[in-house]
């Protein structure tokens, strides 16, 4: 079976990511098998122990894993789906979105990560004890970056974390950092955010909740409503990528092992995005 594994065409968007084999030393594993082993495990949120033997021995695909998201392998293929999709004008640069939502973790956690859990990202919140992704996407919900925190923390303290988080590589070799217009909820409206935001040239489309709007002073503050209802778009993102199973619930007990599942899901949502036939109807 071939479920969830990758097709021709999506493994031809990926495989310029890694080098050629060197007839030197241990050979390794066809990448594209490795790869295929952690797609799985994403999909099906399975223990790595579980991994079914056509993928290889599960201590290898997990060690090869590791050394991939140490080696900012999965970070290189993440830019280069990018690139390709600014290059192809799939990104939506007039209305990015940013939201929040709250992943629980089982617990099972060594004593190392009990004694510090706030540094990989974990935490109690009213949901439960887990971790929460801040995310930012564009206005068609494509996911373009995110962060991290502690179940509990709000979600108004990581804004900014998470809108640095979201930085699209262009051909020249720099990278556009910032959207016309940010629409985000009333969880995020706070002077500080929207003078952050004024200052990077960002129209902030975020209502004021009511205790703030009795004590504005000044100009009234207008929201663009036709473009705050396009805001959902990240919600409907948070369901699409909780479909992944290694997604909706934290496994991990390390939060750059949490990150890097985060993604792979996001490269997925670019190869389906890539390869959509957008032939013209006759």
């Amino acid at each position: 079976s071939r479920r969830y594994q990758l097709t021709d065409a999506q493994w031809g968007l990926i495989e310029p990511q890694f080098p050629s084999r060197s007839l030197i030393g241990r050979p390794t594993r066809e990448p594209r098998q490795v790869l295929d082993g952690i797609l799985w495990i994403l999909h099906t949120g399975a223990p790595w122990r579980d991994l079914p033997e056509r993928f290889g021995p599960w201590n290898s695909v997990y060690n090869t894993f590791r050394r991939w998201q140490d080696a900012g392998r999965i970070d290189a293929i993440l830019e280069a789906l990018q690139l390709k999709l600014n290059e192809e004008g799939l990104i939506d640069f007039d209305l990015w979105c940013l939201d929040g939502s709250n992943v629980r973790h089982p617990k099972m956690l060594p004593e190392r990560v009990k004694k510090h859990p706030v540094n990989q990202a974990l935490g109690r919140s009213r949901g439960g004890f887990g971790s929460k992704i801040h995310l930012v996407t564009d206005g068609n919900g494509l996911p373009l970056g995110f962060c991290l925190s502690p179940g509990q923390s709000a979600e108004i303290r990581y804004a900014t974390s998470a809108l640095a988080m979201a930085r699209i590589p262009t051909s020249s070799g720099r990278y556009r950092t910032r959207p016309a217009h940010l629409a985000a909820d009333k969880a995020y409206s706070s002077r500080a955010f929207r003078a952050e935001l004024r200052r990077r040239r960002i129209k902030a489309v975020i209502p004021q909740r009511r205790d703030q709007q009795r004590h504005h002073k000044g100009r009234p503050l207008v929201l663009d409503k036709a473009r705050y209802r396009r805001r959902n778009v990240v919600e409907r993102c948070f369901g699409w990528l909780k479909k992944f199973r290694r997604f909706s619930t934290r496994y991990e007990k390390l939060a750059g092992s949490f990150a890097a599942f985060i993604k792979l899901a996001f490269c997925l949502r670019y190869l389906r995005e890539l390869l959509v036939d957008r032939k013209p109807a006759f």
